[in-house]
């Protein structure tokens, strides 16, 4: 029964709401499409590394850039976000990818990530970290797995907080409607010294719709 409980609410905060939308945006290294959340939700096909499985994971590391977003995205919510912030901002952008992927089966991808939190063992990333000592401030962007912080992020932070913390961080999640949970507490306590300078949740399937009040948000830090 304990596990019952779990399991439901993660299944509600990783539902999505569908609706038949692409937006591309254009930045100076070229444009991004938003993905429409019909291809998101409980079956969306993902490998764990990008919403589109047949994508590299996005990263654009350049030699002067002072602000770095870093997130994860299982099925594309959280990518879309990150996408509209890097055009934004011109920040530096690094996808996390882990070397295990998600399955593309949404219940087993919510088995796995309940293991993984009550055995503490997060997932191991295959992403190349880049020198984050050129970097102020750094983005953070990641979909609400029960109510709290995505798993990759916990090990980004966990093998690299040391090489963060004492920066400007700005966190930025996708939810089922819960809003960002305990994600910021929880980066907080793994960046014990990093300054949270600003954090913005919206819900997942109104990403694509909602690029005035994220341009806002940026536009307010």
């Amino acid at each position: 029964m304990k596990k019952i409980i779990p399991m439901v609410s993660f299944l509600f905060l990783l539902a999505r709401c569908e609706q038949d939308q692409t937006k591309k945006i254009d930045n100076e290294e070229g444009s991004f499409t938003l993905q429409p959340t019909e291809q998101y939700g409980r079956g969306a096909k993902s490998d764990g590394q990008d919403t589109n499985s047949e994508e590299e994971p996005t990263r654009i590391i350049t030699n002067d850039s002072q602000e770095l977003i870093v997130y994860f995205s299982r099925s594309g919510n959280t990518e879309n976000l990150a996408h509209l912030v890097h055009r934004e901002t011109n920040a530096d952008s690094l996808e996390l990818s882990i070397k295990d992927p998600y399955p593309a089966d949404y219940e087993e991808t919510v088995e796995r990530a309940d293991q993984e939190r009550e055995t503490g063992q997060f997932p191991e990333l295959d992403t190349d970290i880049p020198d984050l000592s050129q970097y102020k401030r750094i983005y953070l962007g990641y979909p609400i797995w029960s109510m709290t912080l995505v798993n990759p992020m916990i090990r980004f932070l966990q093998d690299h907080g040391n090489e963060i913390d004492g920066k400007e961080i700005v966190a930025f999640s996708t939810s089922a409607g819960y809003g960002e949970g305990q994600s910021v507490e929880r980066i907080q306590e793994l960046l014990p010294n990093a300054k949270i300078i600003s954090r913005f949740s919206i819900e997942d399937s109104k990403v694509v719709d909602s690029e005035e009040e994220i341009l806002d948000w940026l536009r307010g830090i």
